[in-house]
């Protein structure tokens, strides 16, 4: 029973460290949802990883990332220089937040990585 206790207690010590929300795509475009098909991601450390195990090489993807707790913080992950299948890439989230006069950068330490809302903003196929 204790051994039992002991498990349950470390699965959920390791899994309550990165809660971040994955957004599925609400489109109702075909066209990009066979776009985005085969696409995954994951975040951690102010680095979105991309894979494409799609069926189309891709021209640019941008992520987005929302805060549930903070309306004025946005981030974006820019891979804007191809993104092949069956490849994996890297990018960094550049935060920033609007204060309804300026926007400023927000430094990585400042973000509650576990309010974080991500999505895809934007993909479109390769020519």
């Amino acid at each position: 029973m204790k051994l039992f206790a002991s498990i349950a207690l470390l699965l959920a010590i390791t899994t309550s460290g990165y809660s971040q929300t994955y957004r599925p795509s609400t489109s109702t475009n075909k066209t990009y949802l066979e776009t985005i098909k085969g696409l995954s991601y994951s975040y951690r450390n102010g680095i979105i990883t991309l894979k494409n195990r799609g069926d189309y090489d891709l021209g640019t993807v941008s992520i987005i990332a929302k805060s549930s707790t903070d309306p004025s913080l946005f981030g974006i992950a820019l891979f804007e220089d191809g993104v092949k299948k069956n490849k994996d890439y890297s990018a960094k989230v550049y935060f920033t937040e609007d204060n309804g006069k300026t926007t400023t950068e927000v430094p990585l330490n400042k973000i509650e990585e576990k309010s974080l809302i991500f999505s895809f903003d934007k993909a479109t196929r390769a020519r």
